[in-house]
């Protein structure tokens, strides 16, 4: 009887101390948002947020003719105040710890990003694992309001895309919440965001047909780097120097190059497999220079010449070319950067932070004109793992 009684007591005591769920949110009185979009506008801001239609996206529900997805927007002052006041269009309050995507357009980016996205960055539910990116030439409104043919979610189509063109491709750059809320309190290296366009009809791409249809009337394409100087953009990189951005900074997982023939007319196609940057800063008589050395690993992917890939010294040159080359893109990359806008992207104070600290302290305050002047030499270690599943290209030579 006692330790029924002891019993009883604990579990009593337990239940006041462990209430249970009494946080919980149920599913049916949320709008999940999978894509937000940030305008400037005369009164402020527009703010629109793709939800999930809970009856229309599951696979399952195929009888169902309705978009997965909604889209609904609104002005105000701040960016907390229009999506609490999206509740006069919704039966629900919005939902944002399952975003994908994060817009803006290039008004707000050049204006400055701090302060439209405060309040992501304090929010509780919301979870800063989502992309970012800048609508150039357009609005996150029209951006968000596109259906997309390969995802039934439209921001889950502009995440992946976003996120294999990096891996893949390699002039984009896939940037977290996290990452930007990082940049913008780190010295040494300052942010950016891929630009995103829309190209073709627009109000066809907002309509049924832009699905139905085997060529889309509207598109997406993510295009060049934008470069940010503390939370404001300063401007674009083109596709070539956002690949040297990438190369730099070690974010090349995949990609291809074009690299003319030697001694012969045409090109050949390499593809890179993997890709390992090491960053060296220098300092002679005070005045700091750097290295960036490259290792790349690639196969032969794609040959327009005649080319006797079983001869070691046509390899020998080919890997020579190909080295010449990506030296030269990566170069001119850095150099655009410090000719055209003069700050920081690469992380280069980060390594002079870390190796001279006693410079540093002198430096960090103009880091980005140290930056502007600096030499940087770039040395690329190539090496051809392959030629791919047959040896020589079909191609007759057209001098024998």
């Amino acid at each position: 009887m006692r330790r029924l009684v002891m019993l009883i007591c604990v579990l009593a005591l337990m239940a006041t101390i462990l209430p249970g769920c009494w946080s919980r949110k149920e599913l049916g009185d949320l709008a999940v948002a999978i894509g937000l979009g940030i305008d400037r506008t005369d009164k402020g801001y527009r703010v629109t947020v793709q939800i999930v239609a809970p009856s229309m996206a599951a696979a399952s529900s195929g009888g169902n003719s309705g978009p997965p997805a909604l889209v609904v927007d609104t002005e105000a002052v701040t960016i907390m105040e229009a999506l609490r006041k999206l509740t006069t269009k919704l039966p629900r309050k919005i939902y944002m710890s399952h975003l994908s995507m994060l817009l803006v357009d290039e008004a707000i980016a050049r204006e400055g990003l701090r302060k439209p996205l405060d309040f992501l960055f304090r929010d509780h539910e919301t979870r800063p694992n989502f992309d970012v990116a800048i609508v150039r030439g357009g609005t996150a409104y029209d951006a968000l309001s596109i259906m997309t043919p390969l995802e039934r979610l439209p921001a889950r189509d502009l995440f992946d895309s976003l996120n294999e063109s990096q891996k893949n491709w390699a002039p984009t750059s896939a940037v977290r919440l996290l990452d930007l809320m990082k940049w913008f309190d780190l010295e040494g290296q300052e942010a950016v965001l891929t630009g995103l366009h829309l190209v073709g009809n627009l109000e066809k791409g907002k309509t049924k047909e832009n699905v139905e249809s085997i060529n889309s009337p509207l598109k997406f394409e993510y295009r060049g780097i934008g470069v940010l100087k503390d939370d404001v953009l300063l401007g674009w990189l083109n596709e070539s120097d956002s690949k040297a951005y990438n190369y730099v900074t070690g974010k090349v997982k995949s990609t291809v190059g074009r690299v003319e023939c030697p001694d012969k007319e045409g090109a050949f196609v390499m593809e890179v497999l993997q890709s390992q940057t090491r960053i060296i800063p220098e300092l002679h008589n005070g005045v700091p220079s750097a290295t960036v050395k490259i290792r790349i690993e690639a196969n032969i992917g794609e040959v327009e010449c005649s080319l006797d890939l079983n001869s070691r010294k046509t390899l020998e040159n080919m890997r020579v070319q190909s080295a010449k080359r990506t030296e030269e893109l990566i170069t001119a990359g850095i150099r655009k950067v410090q000719s055209d806008f003069g700050v920081d992207i690469f992380g280069f104070g980060i390594k002079f932070h870390q190796k001279y600290p006693a410079y540093w302290a002198k430096w960090h305050d103009n880091w980005n004109e140290k930056f502007e002047g600096m030499e940087v030499k770039v040395a690329v270690d190539y090496l051809i793992k392959g030629r791919g599943r047959i040896v020589n290209p079909p191609l007759k030579d057209k001098t024998e």
